[in-house]
């Protein structure tokens, strides 16, 4: 009987041995999470409810939305699209009234609620917890704006209406075990608030204005730029500012202060939240008259 015999040649085995280095490559780069394709839009995404206040936690790759319509906190991801967080405890009649959220480095989620004058509160989410008021707060503050800064110092916002009708509104130095003594005061409408490093920045809607405040001293805030009722505003690229305004249109504002329009055609721009590692903006677009249909939209808008 003959025996075959297989012979290894050196060209042979240089082969096999780059195509299995090529094979190991490929299915690295397939694990690779940044290889992963996300969706930088233009585009809506297909969301049941009414987005108004959102963060974006960069670290997560994860959006969370204060969802006006459920009183209730959403998280977003490209892989997972919405899931349930929380829901929050029983709000006003008139509605929710959810304003800005943050998250905070051991998981905690906070977000304003307006309250309309009679029972404005601050609630927060520990991870795995069950949802919390913040106590001892004043719940005619109708508060909205809220922010963290690098030290996990958190900033809210507020207006009272007074028995004029005119608003009075200030910017608090918060803390969950239920202190909140003003730090920025003679504002009228306050909406938006955002700490970026050493200092803070507050949109007022009735002023018009984006104020800019050093954190060590921030009742000596100067005005940065004139933007026309401006809301809620987030973080862009290169120390810029994105706030949308009730007529529909998306600005951002350089370091500088100058204010261009960014993108317009929206309903009524609520929250906004960026997301630096793709390059992209997320924007809730408020349908203000429901009676018609409800059309409350989430957008992803490229950023370059």
């Amino acid at each position: 009987m003959m025996h075959s015999k297989i012979v290894s040649s050196p060209s042979l085995s240089l082969s096999l041995s780059l195509a299995l280095l090529f094979l190991a490559a490929c299915e690295d780069a397939d694990s690779d999470p940044s290889d992963e394709v996300v969706e930088r839009g233009p585009t809506l995404l297909p969301i049941e409810g009414d987005a108004n206040g959102l963060w974006w936690n960069d670290a997560e790759q994860a959006l969370y939305i204060a969802d006006d319509n459920g009183n209730r906190i959403l998280r977003w991801t490209d892989e997972a699209s919405f899931s349930l967080v929380s829901d929050l405890p029983a709000a006003a009649p008139e509605g929710a009234g959810l304003g800005q959220l943050v998250t905070l480095a051991d998981g905690t989620i906070v977000v304003t609620r307006f309250g309309y004058g009679t029972v404005g509160d601050v609630v927060f989410v520990p991870p795995g917890g069950v949802p919390a008021i913040v106590p001892g707060l004043d719940p005619e503050r109708r508060r909205i704006g809220l922010t963290v800064t690098d030290d996990e110092a958190l900033y809210d916002s507020w207006f009272v209406r007074l028995s004029t009708g005119d608003r009075v509104g200030a910017v608090g130095s918060l803390a969950l075990a239920g202190t909140e003594p003003e730090v920025i005061t003679g504002l009228q409408k306050p909406v938006g608030v955002l700490a970026i490093g050493t200092d803070l920045y507050v949109s007022d809607q009735d002023l018009g204005q984006i104020l800019k405040a050093p954190l060590a001293t921030p009742s000596t805030y100067t005005v940065l730029a004139a933007v026309p009722g401006p809301d809620l505003i987030a973080e862009g690229p290169l120390g810029s500012i994105f706030t949308g305004s009730t007529g529909g249109v998306l600005y951002q504002i350089s370091s500088l202060g100058v204010a261009s329009v960014f993108w317009s055609g929206f309903q009524q721009v609520r929250g906004v939240a960026y997301d630096p590692t793709h390059g992209r903006l997320f924007v809730a677009d408020h349908d203000p008259d429901e009676a018609d249909g409800i059309t409350h939209k989430l957008h992803i808008l490229p950023v370059d």
